[in-house]
């Protein structure tokens, strides 16, 4: 587990760029002038809104604990002759899951250079700083949710499906009939759920190839420690068996928002105790949903300005769309991704060989012994397997071994890091990478099969980051 003090900055700061511009953490004495900046970085263009939402989750991160993160982990690029803030990043940090294994990321965030100062490569500096904090607090992986191609510049590629992206008016979600019993409703959480919705949040992560590793404290975090107005504020609520009058039994959570100025609701994450829920319980979530978003709407200021459709970030297989009968609308035709990032591609498939050994295991590739060999770019890497038991994983230049060995051509698969890491995260199957790409192939039809076995399309679920 991370701690904000495994997490300090380690790489030494300051750093000079010379030209009057220093990279260095922030301090508290900075945050007014980190929130304004924030303010007028990210606005939103069409409207000229300046962007609040931004600058008061920056605020959070200076001035309230965080589970993981220290203020060091902001950095700020000061012109220091103008005493101005050139540019920003924030570098988090998380345990993740990779089916029941647990890895350590660095998380990317709040990336932005005021206009004057861009293309003067300000952000890859401080990329470079935040990818040797990953290595150096054993981070195996970077993940970042942002703009479009930006961030394949600094090794990152889309790899893991982002949120689900569907949208419903909300006059499309059930209400409560006058007289209607209301066999559950909604309340607030309060301190003394914080067990019961970590283990629910940890339960629904069986759905998932990668996921996040929820803590008491993160989730006391998440669910408590956030500005309303910021960017990632929440508010989680407790679903309940009810008999009219007195509320009973947990047996669910939502976690949503209601942001009327922008006439939209948001469901981050519904998790129901037992499946059984979902079909009991289904209904009666989405007429409180619907209850939510009128009081929401009813205590905005501005009569014009009312919720009138909810996005949702489930992903597509989520429980809720087999019970919601069409309330939710349908699924989007394409969705986003978030950008991966992986240093070691030989380390990680070591930590996760306990996962591979069990898909062998259940697969018509049990007790396989032989050699899993994967010429990604320049690298053959090698997952020596004897009798179902990875014994080791060992990488060498593939160049090297084409000139002293006589071919590429025993390799079990052949990929670029861009095509092969959305197949190590279950986004695209083998099959369908070997299809978009021609520089991606399998050696036959039964390794395509093995390597299928190994890392199979899956779901991921990263709806809800520590942030």
């Amino acid at each position: 587990m991370t701690s904000p003090s495994d997490t300090a900055a380690t790489t030494n700061l300051p750093v000079d760029l010379g030209d009057g511009l220093v990279i260095r953490s922030a301090t508290s004495a900075d945050v007014d002038r980190l929130a304004e900046f924030c303010s007028e970085v990210f606005k939103d263009e069409p409207s000229g809104t300046e962007a609040y939402w931004i600058a008061e989750w920056m605020r959070d991160l200076l001035t309230k604990p965080h589970p993981t993160l220290n203020t060091d982990d902001v950095m700020i690029v000061e012109d220091v002759p103008k005493n101005r803030i050139a540019s920003t990043t924030t570098y988090m940090s998380q345990t993740l899951s990779y089916d029941g294994i647990e890895f350590e990321i660095g998380r990317p965030e709040i990336v932005g250079s005021a206009s004057e100062y861009r293309n003067r490569g300000l952000i890859r500096k401080q990329f470079e700083i935040m990818h040797r904090w990953g290595d150096e607090r054993g981070h195996l992986a970077q993940i970042i949710d942002g703009i479009p191609t930006y961030y394949r510049q600094f090794g990152y590629e889309y790899a893991i499906a982002n949120v689900g992206g569907r949208y419903a008016p909300i006059q499309s979600f059930p209400s409560w009939g006058k007289d209607e019993k209301r066999p559950f409703r909604l309340r607030d959480a309060i301190d003394d759920d914080i067990p019961y919705i970590t283990r629910i949040l940890n339960d629904s992560a069986q759905r998932s190839l990668v996921s996040p590793v929820f803590r008491e404290d993160e989730v006391r975090h998440l669910t408590f420690n956030r500005t309303e107005r910021s960017a990632v504020c929440h508010q989680t609520s407790v679903l309940c068996q009810s008999d009219g009058e007195t509320l009973g039994e947990p047996v669910g959570v939502l976690m949503y928002a209601m942001v009327v100025p922008i006439d939209e609701g948001v469901m981050l994450r519904v998790e129901m105790t037992e499946p059984k829920y979902w079909r009991e319980a289904t209904r009666s979530l989405l007429c409180e949903i619907r209850e939510l978003a009128q009081i929401a709407s009813d205590k905005d200021p501005n009569p014009e300005r009312e919720i009138k459709r909810i996005r949702q970030d489930m992903q597509p297989d989520h429980p809720i769309y087999m019970f919601d009968d069409g309330a939710l609308g349908d699924q989007p035709e394409r969705q986003y991704a978030w950008y991966v990032r992986v240093p070691d591609i030989t380390k990680f498939l070591q930590e996760i060989s306990p996962v591979l050994e069990q898909k062998l295991e259940a697969s018509l590739h049990r007790r396989f012994s032989g050699a899993v060999n994967l010429r990604i770019d320049n690298d053959l890497v090698s997952i020596s397997v004897d009798d179902g038991v990875i014994t080791e994983v060992t990488s060498q230049n593939a160049v090297h071994r084409a000139t002293s060995s006589g071919g590429w051509h025993d390799a079990t698969g052949r990929f670029t890091t861009n095509t092969f890491l959305p197949v190590l995260f279950g986004m695209r199957s083998v099959t369908e990478t070997v299809l978009a790409h021609i520089d991606a192939n399998t050696n036959s039809k039964s390794d395509r099969h093995l390597l299928e076995t190994l890392f199979p399309k899956r779901t991921s679920d990263l709806s809800l980051t520590l942030t």
